[in-house]
């Protein structure tokens, strides 16, 4: 299955962005706790962008080739804030340029987040649908129905699913990681967070990650966290508990 394609049904694991980026993945299908309306989630630097106005397009902008007005499917609704002192345009040039070198000069402040999340209002500009699941690499859509906290989990298997990489198994090497990310021009330190060994790649931002119940992805499968950095075999997902709390959703069960 081609991940960066144009989709008629929405669901997990598939290319999507705002107009502002380029692609990364569709967490899933969710209801906004504030109003009981379907909403779109992935993170924020996927949704980047100014609530009411940022459409969101699927397949992403660049390389997948979304465009407006064809391709849109939402407008950013709301995202948590980033806790974070952005630095003068100076210092932002300098660390953009050698921030991998000048570490905690770059680091743009000191107190943890939780969570790299955002969600948007389905409002597709052609007709799309709405699933309540998560694209296997086969093209069939499975429906796990659970969440998980994310706490208590270290040793276990989870799965995700990516626009890049598809579906990878990994195993969960701390459930409280605190951990700095690059995010282009500077550093956000992350507390509370969950490690995994397992394979992911750029616009794999977003992947819904799952707790495995056996030895493949099934539907008794429960919604752990959202991925949103990796490298080199590892990546992080902020945890469903604090996803949950801070934006406000709900994970659609069948």
């Amino acid at each position: 299955m081609d991940r960066t394609g144009r989709f008629t049904t929405l669901a997990g694991g598939i290319s999507v962005g705002s107009e502002k980026i380029t692609a990364g993945t569709l967490s899933g299908i969710f209801i906004d706790l504030t109003d009981g309306r379907e909403v779109l989630v992935s993170n924020l630097h996927v949704f980047e962008g100014e609530p009411g106005k940022t459409v969101i397009l699927q397949p992403g902008r660049h390389p997948d080739g979304g465009r407006k007005p064809d391709d849109i499917v939402g407008i950013l609704k709301r995202y948590v804030p980033l806790r974070e002192t952005k630095p003068p345009l100076w210092r932002r040039i300098i660390c953009h340029l050698f921030g991998w070198l000048l570490g905690d000069w770059c680091l743009s402040s000191p107190e943890p987040n939780l969570v790299d999340v955002a969600c948007a209002e389905f409002w597709p500009y052609k007709h799309r649908g709405l699933v309540r699941g998560v694209y296997l690499d086969d093209g069939r859509i499975l429906y796990p129905g659970k969440t998980h906290p994310g706490d208590g989990i270290d040793g276990a298997r989870v799965w995700k699913s990516g626009r890049t990489t598809g579906v990878t198994i990994g195993t969960v090497l701390s459930d409280s990681v605190t951990l700095k990310v690059w995010y282009g021009d500077r550093f956000l330190v992350f507390g509370d967070q969950i490690l995994v060994e397992g394979v992911s790649d750029h616009g794999d931002s977003g992947s819904p990650v799952f707790l495995m119940s056996g030895d493949s992805p099934s539907p008794g499968d429960a919604l752990v966290g959202i991925l949103f950095a990796g490298s080199g075999g590892f990546y992080v997902a902020c945890k469903w508990k604090w996803v949950r709390e801070l934006l406000k959703i709900e994970w659609l069960r069948e």
